[in-house]
């Protein structure tokens, strides 16, 4: 069987112009390891809609709204320029990069403990404590998680299935375990952000041990991951700003409702960023003009798959809620139409392909423009049309990124030097 599966994909390639036998390889590993994440996400979610209310629910969510603004400053854009690294044999930027990111944790932990301090001020002692949650594990696990990109470095995708479920399971039950003992929203946000910090330092001390990098370094990967990162805060900031507008507007119960909607179409979007994952390391290895070539072969199948993917969602929504989330029935035509942001999949390939040729001038001009476009199409939408207006902005931003990404990437010029911030 597995070889009649190897042939028929061999036969496949000839029309793709793609090594099908290794997209299925970390599709495969890539999925199963998400799938059991995002089932139990699914999980805590149906306990969530069961057992919180919407108010309760929306407080939960506006602080991990605002721990998506804290994150925006921690090194994010590190992870990518590992794998890059690691993809090119420069192993031993796992243990550096991990470690730089520890020590520039302090920096949003100190914010963090500024927000606390904020609202313990106005006599908000519950999100004070929140953010004291926030301050102390969210640093922590950003930096340890650097041991999933360790592993897609090496295209080792079975082994970093294995290792991620194990962490799923870590942050996930102990969510789970929590809401059966309390239904406070601080709690519940603890359990998030420690859960998670614990299960990433006990696989980056795993991967450490089971499977140690060579000593192999590239001077250039901390400065290209501060770049990536920091071209990455006005994306981060953005995303968050669509949750903050609907809690500020509606309010908690309203931004219940949305963020219920939003829920599946996120998932699959996570999902789907297997291609992009699996990519890097491949377009790493490529030259530019290599990489230009096979991302524009791709591109139609990318549209495809998110087509089909979108369509099936939007017609097993109603009944997926009915079962699943009876109490958010109102969030069922938001969740239809905001099926199509799943398009966001195609331009993060793009942007994958920039990424794996360090394009950083043209990174630059991606991520500091589109980021100033959503937020102003939050805004002016969220004005006049409320809930609605945020969904269709959502959906808009593709459409807009997909024309952008694709003119940088038809720039033929070489890439950029890194030049450390000042």
């Amino acid at each position: 069987m597995k070889q009649k599966i190897i042939s028929s994909l061999k036969w496949s390639e000839r029309y793709t112009k793609t090594n099908m036998t290794y997209i299925a390889s970390g599709a495969f590993w890539g999925n199963f390891n998400y799938f059991v994440y995002s089932a139990l996400g699914l999980l805590a979610s149906i306990l969530f809609a069961r057992l919180l209310t919407k108010e309760t629910y929306g407080m939960y969510q506006y602080i991990l709204s605002i721990a998506g603004l804290v994150g925006a400053v921690t090194l994010t854009g590190m992870n990518s320029a590992v794998t890059r690294a690691v993809a090119r044999g420069h192993e031993g930027e796992f243990k550096k990069a991990t470690q730089y990111q520890i020590l520039f944790g302090i920096i949003p932990g100190i914010i963090a403990l500024i927000i606390s301090g904020w609202y313990l001020i106005n006599g908000n002692n519950s999100l004070a404590l929140s953010f004291v949650w926030v301050a102390l594990f969210l640093p922590l696990g950003n930096a340890f998680n650097t041991w999933a990109a360790y592993t897609g470095g090496k295209k080792l995708f079975r082994v970093g299935t294995y290792y991620g479920l194990l962490n799923s399971l870590i942050s996930y039950t102990g969510v789970i375990a929590l809401v059966y003992f309390s239904r406070d929203f601080v709690w519940i946000a603890f359990a998030n952000f420690f859960f998670g910090f614990l299960g990433n330092i006990i696989m980056y001390k795993l991967i450490l041990k089971n499977i140690p990098p060579n000593e192999t370094t590239d001077p250039e990967t901390i400065p290209y991951g501060k770049h990536l990162s920091l071209m990455s805060i006005p994306a981060m900031i953005a995303a968050q700003v669509d949750a903050l507008l609907v809690f500020h507007f509606i309010g908690p119960a309203g931004l219940a409702i949305y963020s219920f909607a939003t829920l599946i179409p996120e998932k699959l979007s996570g999902a789907l960023k297997f291609i992009s994952n699996i990519a890097l390391p491949k377009f790493s290895e490529m030259t530019e003009d290599e990489m230009r070539e096979s991302v524009f072969k791709k591109i139609s199948w990318v549209f495809l798959i998110v087509l089909l993917a979108g369509g099936i969602y939007a017609y097993i929504a109603p009944y997926f809620f009915k079962i699943f989330f009876p109490a958010y029935t109102d969030s069922i035509i938001y969740t239809q139409i905001y099926s199509l942001s799943l398009f966001s999949i195609v331009a993060t390939l793009l942007q994958t392909a920039l990424t794996s040729q360090k394009k950083t001038k043209e990174l630059y001009v991606f991520n500091f423009s589109m980021p100033f476009v959503k937020i102003l199409l939050l805004i002016g939408f969220m004005y006049y049309f409320k809930v609605w207006g945020v969904i269709w902005a959502q959906i808009v931003i593709p459409f807009i990124s997909i024309p952008l990404l694709l003119f940088l990437l038809r720039k033929k010029s070489p890439p950029d030097s890194i030049v450390k911030p000042n």
